[in-house]
C-alpha cells in the first residue's frame, strides 16, 4: 500500500519533467515555435503540434531546432539579416564651458551574420560646441543570446560640422570650423520585446576631434589660429533595434 501511494506520487512528477522537456524551432523568418515534433521527414517537413494548434514547415524555412525546457525562457530573436538601431544617447563631461550635456542622435543600419555578430554603418547629429554629422561603421557582440543578453560594440568613423563657424564677431570674421576622428567602446544589455524588436541599454566611453579656426588680432596684422580640441564623454545610450 505505501509502496503503491509512493509510485503514484513519482510517477505524475516524472511524467510533468517529461513534458517540461519540449522541442524549439527557429524559423529563418525570426519567429520560433515551440512544442513537440510529431513528425521529422524529408518530404513532409517538419510537423509541431503545441496547445495553438499543428504547424507544418519545410526545411528550408528552418533555421535550427533546439530541446526546449519550460524552466528557461528562449531568446526569439530572428539569426541573421537586415537590422536598424535607432538611438538617443546623452554625452556627460567636463570642459572649457563647465559640466553640459551633450546630445547624440544615431542611427545604423546592417547585417546580423549570425546571433552574436552584427555588423553595421550609421550617421548621426551630435551637438558640442557646434552641430555636427558623425559618419561611422559599428561592430555589436551579443554574449549568450538570450531574452536579457549583454553586448560589447565598437564604433569608429569622422563627424562633419553642419556649421560653418564656430562663432561671429562684429566684423564678420567666424571661425572656421572643421570634423575629426571619433571612437566609442560600449557595453550594455538588449531586452528582447518580440520576435523582430529589443531595447537597448548601454554606457560607453565616446572620443571625439574637433578643431576651429580663431581670429587673433595683432598691432601690425590680424590672422587666424587653428585650434585643437579632443572631447573625452561618457555616453548613456537608449535605442531600440528592429530586425
Amino acid at each position: 500500500m505505501v509502496l503503491s501511494l509512493f509510485a503514484g506520487l513519482l510517477l505524475p512528477n516524472g511524467a510533468a519533467a517529461q513534458n517540461r522537456k519540449r522541442d524549439a524551432v527557429y524559423l529563418k523568418s525570426g519567429d520560433v515555435v515551440i512544442g513537440q515534433i510529431d513528425i521529422y521527414d524529408s518530404l513532409k517537413g517538419i510537423v509541431i503540434s503545441n496547445d495553438c494548434g499543428i504547424w507544418n514547415y519545410k526545411f528550408d524555412e528552418v533555421d535550427k531546432i533546439q530541446k526546449y525546457s519550460s524552466g528557461r525562457r528562449i531568446s526569439n530573436l530572428k539569426s541573421r539579416g537586415y537590422y536598424n538601431i535607432s538611438s538617443l544617447a546623452l554625452l556627460l563631461g567636463e570642459g572649457a564651458n563647465g559640466f553640459i550635456p551633450y546630445p547624440s542622435l544615431t542611427t545604423v543600419n546592417g547585417y546580423q551574420w549570425n546571433q552574436q555578430i552584427f555588423v553595421g554603418a550609421g550617421l548621426g547629429y551630435e551637438f558640442y560646441e557646434w552641430s555636427n554629422l558623425p559618419l561611422f561603421v559599428e561592430v555589436k557582440i551579443m554574449l549568450k543570446p538570450d531574452v536579457l543578453t549583454p553586448f560589447f560594440s565598437f564604433k569608429t568613423g569622422y563627424s562633419f560640422p553642419l556649421s560653418k563657424n564656430k562663432e561671429f564677431n562684429w566684423n564678420g570674421d567666424g571661425g572656421k570650423t572643421f570634423g575629426g576622428v571619433l571612437l566609442s567602446p560600449e557595453a550594455g544589455v538588449r531586452i528582447s520585446l518580440s520576435a523582430k524588436s529589443s531595447l537597448m541599454l548601454g554606457i560607453g566611453y565616446h572620443y571625439q576631434e574637433l578643431s576651429y579656426e580663431e581670429p587673433d588680432y595683432g598691432w601690425i596684422q590680424n590672422y587666424k589660429k587653428k585650434v585643437f580640441v579632443n572631447y573625452n564623454r561618457i555616453s548613456l545610450r537608449i535605442g531600440l533595434l528592429f530586425q
